[in-house]
């Protein structure tokens, strides 16, 4: 009986110590998660004010970082309101108002086919259009 017993309590000790690490391994991600979004909003305040050689090297030092489809959108989104704009300071494209950023993003959500990383585009664009409102 002892020895069936201490069997038991050697699986549970072993289950116990998997379920620790799984919560460690989730708080971990949420915790990059958040620290990402951070960045991605740092990185469209600096396209807010046009510091657009500061969101190329944020967005340089991120693309690393990244962990999930979602995040990924969001960052694909900022580099290309960073990309529009520097074309735009070149005169080959016009840089994105707001309206045409809302736009986008509406078109984005709207999609029945939108994944994650659609998502995560569309979460960056309206994150963009609320700092370009907030200057206006």
């Amino acid at each position: 009986m002892e020895a069936s017993f201490a069997r038991f309590d050697k699986k549970c000790e072993s289950a116990c110590r998997l379920s620790l690490r799984k919560i460690k391994y989730s708080l971990a991600f949420v915790l990059t998660s958040k620290t990402v979004h951070e960045s991605v909003s740092s990185i469209l305040e600096s396209l807010r004010s046009s510091d657009l050689e500061g969101a190329k090297r944020k967005i340089d030092a991120l693309s690393p970082e990244i962990r999930s489809e979602r995040e990924r959108g969001s960052l694909l989104a900022a580099a290309g309101i960073c990309v529009s704009m520097t074309k735009g300071k070149d005169g080959t494209l016009q840089s994105w108002g707001q309206d045409r950023v809302v736009r986008a993003a509406k078109t984005v959500e709207s999609s029945q086919l939108a994944d994650d990383l659609d998502r995560g585009y569309a979460e960056a664009l309206m994150d963009y259009a609320k700092l370009m409102q907030k200057t206006a």
